[in-house]
């Protein structure tokens, strides 16, 4: 991503996975906290090429050294190549990231939340119930925000509702639950 000067390009945000978000420091040796964008903290630690991008840019390749959870729900993570709660403190709201090449294999029915949003649903019956725009954190599951037009469903995200999801053909089929009517849903 350089460029003939030697200076990061631009780059635009398909050219990244974002997997967190950096909060703010923790501690005194840069350590940093991350609010998690996807699965859990494994998919960052087993990502063997992160890299930390700040309003577009690449800033760089990042190793996690050590991790866990913080009881509040994000990531705390010590990154190989930050040194000092100064560098930890510059890095607020960078992002980490990585390539869409470096996507690992997920095993099947397994699903990138990136990967679903934009698909639509529609019912075992045929009925389009529009485009997922987001997939949020439940208690229990995942929750697909379905909209069309005015019209949103909140679709959990379990095996006994998602009867198909095709990425290819950018399509989800859902028996939706009876408290979740498509007909009635707001």
């Amino acid at each position: 991503m350089n460029n003939k000067s030697g200076q990061k390009s631009e780059s635009s945000p398909d050219d990244f996975i974002v997997l967190g978000i950096i909060v703010r420091p923790h501690g005194l040796k840069g350590e940093v906290k991350i609010s998690l964008l996807c699965s859990g903290l494994d998919r960052i630690v087993s990502c063997s090429s992160l890299r930390l991008v700040k309003d577009g840019k690449e800033i760089k390749q990042i190793s996690v050294i050590r991790s866990f959870m913080h009881p509040d729900g994000d990531a705390i993570i010590r990154f190989k190549e930050v040194v000092g709660v100064d560098e930890a403190e510059s890095l607020r709201g960078a992002q980490v990231a990585v390539q869409p090449s470096e996507k690992a294999e997920l095993p099947p029915d397994n699903y990138y939340l990136d990967d679903l949003i934009g698909i639509r649903v529609e019912t075992s019956a045929g009925v389009d119930l529009g485009l997922i725009e987001e997939v949020m954190d439940g208690l229990a599951n995942g929750v697909c925000v379905v909209r069309q037009g005015e019209k949103e469903i909140l679709i959990p995200a379990l095996k006994s509702v998602i009867r198909e999801v095709d990425l290819k053909a950018r399509r989800m089929v859902v028996d939706l639950p009876e408290e979740v009517d498509g007909d009635t849903a707001d």
